[in-house]
């Protein structure tokens, strides 16, 4: 109760709210999911992959799953760039937290990139065109390691077959042809593994990757490699295909291919 003449007492002060900002973890966050899924799904994929195919709806199942992932991965990295966006229109972002956001990006577009890329590998078997099937070369990959005379290479092959029973068997040899002191030289598979490997046996039923390595000497100038497939069933003719050495600026280090000569099968 108030006395005559006194001063009423001041408000009591109002609680504030203080929103404390922190621009980094929103994409942080965001990229963190992102990168979670990303390296989930291609961790079942490879798992997948190295346990090999057994039956034709498997891959077929194993096709079906990737494409969800590819859309998965385009609609992350969409999602991603819309996100970018509102950030920098609203000032809610440094720029730092702005660089790792394209960092982000840069890498989700990446795997966009490689499973398209293993998309068309798939499609190739799941759903060739009359005249892939048979037994296929399908590519040829090189890629650099820090010893400039070293090389690691791949050779895919497929096969696509009506009978799923069938299994592809032989040999693949590989020639490199390039310049020595400036004079033509052809180096065999042989003379450029250290175990002295002339050739590499393949089995299969729908597809299967040959890796290895190839050692270059010192001054020798790779231009194109030769690769052929050499089935053990009579009557079948070799596989040669001859593929450009990749440049350093080639990102995919994948061959590309001069000549193609398919045997009949």
């Amino acid at each position: 109760m108030l006395r005559r003449g006194s001063k009423p007492p001041p408000p009591a002060p109002r609680a504030r709210v203080v929103c404390v900002r922190a621009p980094w973890l929103l994409p942080a966050a965001f990229g963190a999911l992102i990168a979670v899924a990303l390296v989930a799904a291609w961790a079942s994929y490879e798992a997948g992959r190295e346990k090999g195919i057994s039956q034709a709806g498997t891959l077929a199942h194993d096709y079906a799953q990737l494409v969800k992932r590819y859309d998965a991965a385009q609609r992350a990295h969409a999602a991603l760039r819309e996100e970018k966006t509102v950030l920098v229109r609203s000032g809610e972002i440094e720029r730092e937290a702005q660089q790792e956001v394209a960092r982000m990006m840069r890498d989700l577009q990446a795997e966009v990139l490689e499973l398209r890329e293993e998309l068309a590998f798939y499609r190739g078997i799941v759903s060739p065109t009359e005249g892939e099937r048979g037994l296929r070369l399908k590519a040829l990959r090189l890629e650099p390691t820090p010893n400039e005379r070293l090389w690691r290479y791949r050779v895919i092959l497929t096969q696509v077959l009506q009978n799923d029973s069938a299994v592809a068997e032989g040999n693949v040899s590989l020639q490199v042809h390039g310049l020595q002191d400036d004079e033509p030289r052809v180096l065999a598979l042989g003379a450029l593994s250290e175990k002295g490997v002339k050739e590499v046996p393949y089995r299969f039923r729908y597809f299967q990757n040959l890796d290895g390595e190839l050692l270059l000497p010192a001054g020798f100038l790779p231009l194109r490699a030769e690769v052929q497939v050499k089935p053990r069933r009579r009557g079948s003719e070799p596989l040669v295909r001859t593929f450009d050495w990749p440049s350093e600026e080639d990102p995919e280090h994948v061959g590309k291919e001069q000549e193609t000569f398919h045997g009949h099968h």
